[in-house]
């Protein structure tokens, strides 16, 4: 059965030649089939393997445009500062993630936003 965790701390960053780096938290293991699945909007799926499906939640605003023109990204897993594993991942882009995010609890950008902003 497939497992979906959600990777709260993410960073996304972009190389001197416009690469985009996804830093994660190390897993178990090592991928087989790392794919990130994008529809442009607040969230991506990450398929690291057959079992593990991890939800990058919340992408910035200012990222999504970068993210839906890579072919690919370059996953690095990081044990506290130290680089565990990096490989590439293959993009593919959909019109719609068939995913019901609210039941991960996840939102939009846009309302995390303002919810956080109210609890100020």
């Amino acid at each position: 059965m497939t497992e979906y965790t959600t990777e709260k701390k993410f960073m996304v960053a972009e190389g001197e030649e416009g690469e985009i780096y996804i830093f994660i938290e190390a897993k178990k293991d090592s991928p087989n089939t790392p794919l990130v699945v994008y529809d442009g909007k607040d969230h991506a799926i990450f398929h690291r393997n057959e079992e593990q499906n991890i939800i990058l939640d919340y992408i910035h605003p200012s990222i999504r445009e970068h993210l839906r023109h890579a072919p690919e990204v370059i996953i690095v897993e990081m044990i506290l500062e130290n680089v565990k594993d990096c490989y590439a991942a293959k993009m593919q882009y959909v019109e719609h993630i068939p995913v019901d995010w609210s039941k991960f609890g996840l939102k939009t950008w846009e309302e995390a936003m303002l919810e956080q902003q109210e609890k100020k």
